[in-house]
């Protein structure tokens, strides 16, 4: 039997190498993109984003929420886990089936000819998905961090050289298809050359009997992670049928520049959240503290830079893409509105599937879904502008309901948030004066916000401080 044992040390430990590896693979994946983008038109990129929405809707049914489950259980068997790998790898059977026999429906739906054989090729990568997914979800559950970031990072260079590689050859958007096989082919082979310690004690002989316990808490939460995956590629599959890949390739990258942050270290942020939040509610331990500390830090963070990359969207579209993405400027704003509030409520959905209750995360979810797609078909005019604020007017229309979950769920009130987030609210405030007045002063103008106006980034970084001073002992 594997059990969850997770100490403070340890996971403050284990969420400094995540974080550091995924920083790393991340600033390698930005320097591909940014590369892709002066090689590739941005229609061939949003066909590319077309396609891999579509696989990712099915990367979630092939899941079925056994990831979560692997993750939450507090006690996992031998007879849970085969339970769980028959059932990924009927799912993935299911999926990859799907997907290929329904290449040419979406080709035509779309009307992308070109679709069709970038499906065919990305289902190669969904037939590895289950050994993989199960292998990253044991590493989670234990937080080893150490392979979880060489397997991440080695994914990631397979990666980014058959994407270049073949871009450079001239295979265009099919080279991107190819290169994203390759990713997951070699994160299998890590994984199978070096499993993680909990696999090790674990009989890898699927049963097909058993699964009842596994859905019953996967289904919740795969539906959840259905809904959020659709809520992120909704503007993607609809602006692909209504408009054109063109402006999908457009809102793809003014997303990238204004959420940055998020894709640097974002999802690394959250490393070991479901196992850790999960372990506290089972010791009946109070959540909305932790859950403020993490609001605070993750916005003082992330606030200031998507103040200054609005202040200087001009400026950074050109340095990353280049001029043929100015046409991104418009949506900045209302990018940086959603994606803020997204930020404020980035736990929300983890903790509330922590505590048994990912029903309500799904429902989230779906009303954040429902939201954009009525926001879009209302206010969408055929500009990149309207579509951007029909994101951040969704956003908006959510958020009494997040407060609501976060109190009555997790004990986390509105006026506790208001006083988790007052803080980043004037950091941001700070460091957006400084840009308009001083720009050589934005970064001394936001530390000196830390240290003189008490944001728990000033107590963070001396505990990190002295947890350095701990390990060199």
């Amino acid at each position: 039997m594997s059990t969850v044992a997770i100490s403070g040390d340890r996971y403050r430990r284990a969420f400094l190498l995540n974080l550091a590896s995924y920083a790393g693979t991340s600033l390698l994946r930005l320097g591909v993109g940014l590369a892709l983008a002066r090689l590739m038109a941005p229609d061939q990129l949003g066909l590319f984003a077309i396609a891999l929405g579509l696989v990712g809707v099915l990367q979630i049914a092939r899941d079925a929420g056994v990831s979560a489950y692997l993750q939450h259980a507090p006690v996992l068997s031998a007879e849970h886990f085969r339970a769980c790998l028959g059932l990924s790898i009927s799912t993935t059977a299911a999926c990859v089936g799907v997907l290929l026999a329904g290449s040419g429906m979406a080709a035509s739906h779309f009307g992308q000819p070109a679709l069709q054989p970038l499906l065919q090729v990305l289902s190669l990568g969904l037939l590895f998905s289950p050994h993989d997914g199960l292998m990253s979800a044991l590493a989670l559950r234990d937080l080893d961090a150490k392979r979880i970031s060489t397997v991440s990072r080695l994914g990631a260079l397979a990666n980014a050289s058959a994407s270049l590689g073949l871009c450079l050859l001239g295979c265009g958007v099919q080279g991107l298809a190819w290169a994203s096989v390759a990713n997951v082919v070699v994160c299998n082979a890590v994984y199978a050359l070096n499993p993680p310690v909990a696999a090790r004690g674990l009989p890898w002989r699927p049963v097909w009997t058993g699964w009842r316990e596994p859905l019953r808490f996967g289904l919740g939460a795969s539906t959840g992670t259905l809904l959020q995956t659709l809520n992120g590629t909704l503007p993607d599959l609809l602006l692909g049928r209504i408009a054109s890949p063109l402006l999908v390739g457009l809102l793809g990258r003014a997303s990238t520049a204004v959420g940055l942050f998020g894709s640097l270290l974002g999802p690394a942020l959250g490393f070991g959240a479901l196992p850790g939040l999960a372990q506290m509610h089972h010791r009946r331990e109070a959540l909305g503290p932790v859950l403020a500390r993490a609001t605070a830090l993750l916005t003082g963070l992330a606030w200031p830079l998507l103040a200054l990359s609005v202040w200087f969207g001009r400026d950074l579209l050109l340095l990353l893409y280049g001029p043929a993405w100015l046409a991104c400027v418009p949506a900045l704003l209302p990018l940086a509105v959603a994606t803020a509030l997204g930020l404020t409520f980035g736990n929300l959905g983890i903790a509330l599937s922590a505590v048994g209750r990912p029903a309500l995360a799904a429902l989230l979810t779906g009303l954040m879904l429902a939201a954009r797609l009525a926001l879009l078909m209302l206010l969408f005019d055929g500009s990149l502008a309207s579509c951007a604020w029909a994101l951040a007017g969704a956003a908006l229309c959510v958020l009494p309901v997040q407060l609501l979950f976060s109190a009555q769920c997790l004990g986390f009130s509105p006026l506790a948030l208001w006083r988790a987030v007052r803080g980043s609210l004037a950091l941001a405030s700070c460091t957006l004066a400084a840009a308009a007045l001083a720009p050589w002063a934005i970064l001394p103008v936001w530390l000196a916000a830390i240290a003189c106006g008490g944001h728990p980034l000033r107590d963070e970084a001396l505990q990190l401080l002295r947890l350095r001073s701990t390990i060199r002992k």
